[in-house]
């Protein structure tokens, strides 16, 4: 480390006496040719010399290490730290260079205005630093100034630029036409096998003790193996009304079936729609959204659900965001002996992000409460729960997720043969592995695990799935 920095002072000293006779080289900047610098850029820089020469030997020396400390934090990729001593280097003598290693610095920490008010200084002063250009181009398309954007691009590709980085050019120019498209749409459908140790999600033990004696459960009602093909299908439009920062319209459906391969009494089919307006700002996102759902249970309708999902995010900065969330059920049960069941249910929840090394890793929390007033007392309950996940953007398109969830329901009444209140305490691991490919196509591996203790025994059970899935997206 002591070798470093004093081969990186070496090279800063040289670097800032050079101001006094030789110009800096406009290629340094990001311009593709290789000409000489402009008559006012020259300028720039001799005000930096200007001031240079007025310091004394102790001053130059001090701004020298603090230009040095930043290079070295710059060129090990620790923007965050580089920044604030660019910043006060730049208030004492900013040169052509300086600017340019303050702005990037700041892109790369997310203060997108200050790199944007430092690239435009720079090609006020000399227009044709064309690797500038396209910086500035990216801070606009980050703070979704499209047509600004645009016209960076525009002005670099009418200069002629390498091969490469006209492709470059035409890609943020494709992703400016997505972002500014009114409509957009998105379907995903997935095919995949699941194994299940449990489809019936019933208890370990065939006798069970209860009020009078032992309840003797049927085989169905016991713990079952078996496999169920899942298929998934899900689609939504956004119609977005034009404004950069306002309102849109999403409209979602979604396809769950899962078909057991021995046990088809517990197959579950659900469709469900939500339409709803989005507000998106700068900072901020709000969604109301409202559904209805249908239910499937073995071959027979087991209910309707009309729901409302409102939520809103706000993010502090590029690393943080708090979001809240209330959702609203009413359910209805077709068949006349479930009308017991018939209930409405709300759950409000609070959920804090962290975003870190550029967005490629999420840490979430949450903690809500959920309450389910039923027809029938003993199906009411008051329930909490907490949970902490993780979620990893890899390289080559791979993502991993894992998620631990724990909740506690206290229900209103004693279920039917016990002489308690029931209350189950539920502990949920799940884990996902999925990877792209092909372009449009994926594929993926996921781990449920679920063990829910109760003090009434008929609903103490531990389910563990597996599922394979394959499927593409559009």
């Amino acid at each position: 480390m002591h070798f470093r920095s004093r081969f990186y002072r070496g090279i800063i000293l040289s670097f800032i006496f050079s101001f006094l006779f030789f110009p800096l080289d406009s290629a340094k900047a990001g311009d593709f040719s290789s000409g000489p610098e402009t008559e006012i850029s020259e300028k720039v820089n001799d005000e930096a010399i200007g001031k240079l020469r007025k310091m004394t030997p102790e001053e130059i020396n001090a701004l020298d290490k603090k230009l040095a400390e930043a290079l070295i934090l710059y060129y090990d990729r620790k923007f965050g730290q580089a920044l604030p001593i660019f910043k006060e280097v730049s208030g004492q003598a900013e040169t052509m260079d300086i600017m340019w290693w303050l702005g990037t610095s700041a892109m790369k920490v997310g203060e997108t205005r200050l790199a944007i008010e430092k690239f435009k200084g720079m090609l006020k002063i000399n227009p044709a630093l064309h690797r500038v250009r396209l910086e500035l181009a990216t801070a606009y398309f980050s703070l979704q100034r499209y047509d600004e954007a645009r016209l960076e691009l525009e002005t670099v590709q009418a200069a002629k630029p390498p091969e490469a980085v006209q492709k470059n050019i035409e890609k943020l120019l494709a992703a400016i036409d997505e972002s500014t498209r009114k409509t957009l749409w998105h379907a995903r459908f997935s095919q995949g096998l699941q194994f299940d140790d449990n489809a019936s999600s019933g208890p370990d033990q065939r006798e069970l003790s209860v009020i009078g004696g032992a309840l003797t459960l049927g085989n169905e009602s016991v713990k079952l193996r078996d496999e169920a093909l899942i298929t998934n299908l899900m689609g939504n439009v956004v119609y977005d009304f034009g404004e950069k920062q306002g309102m849109m319209w999403n409209t979602t459906g979604a396809f769950y079936n899962s078909a057991y391969q021995s046990y088809s009494q517990f197959n579950f089919m659900m469709v469900d729609f939500t339409t709803g307006p989005w507000w998106v700002g700068r900072s901020d996102i709000v969604k109301c959204p409202v559904g209805y759902r249908e239910q499937y249970y073995g071959s027979e309708r087991l209910s309707h659900v009309f729901h409302m999902d409102p939520s809103y995010e706000h993010y502090f900065g590029p690393y943080f965001s708090l979001a809240g969330s209330y959702s609203f059920n009413k359910e209805f049960y077709y068949d006349q002996k479930n009308t017991s069941l018939d209930n409405n249910q709300s759950r409000y929840e609070i959920s804090p992000s962290i975003y870190l090394f550029n967005r490629k890793h999420t840490v979430s929390a949450a903690a809500g409460f959920e309450n389910r007033n039923a027809d029938a007392r003993r199906f009411c309950y008051d329930a909490s729960y907490y949970s902490l996940s993780y979620l990893a953007r890899l390289s080559a398109k791979t993502e991993f997720f894992v998620r631990y969830r724990w909740t506690e329901r206290d229900y209103k009444e004693k279920p039917l043969l016990y002489t308690q209140d029931r209350k189950d305490k539920q502990h949920n691991i799940m884990v996902v592995l999925s990877q792209e490919f092909l372009e449009n196509f994926f594929a993926s591996v996921a781990f449920n695990y679920t063990d829910n203790d109760s003090n009434a025994s008929l609903y103490e059970f531990d389910k563990t799935t597996y599922t394979f899935n394959v499927g593409f997206k559009l």
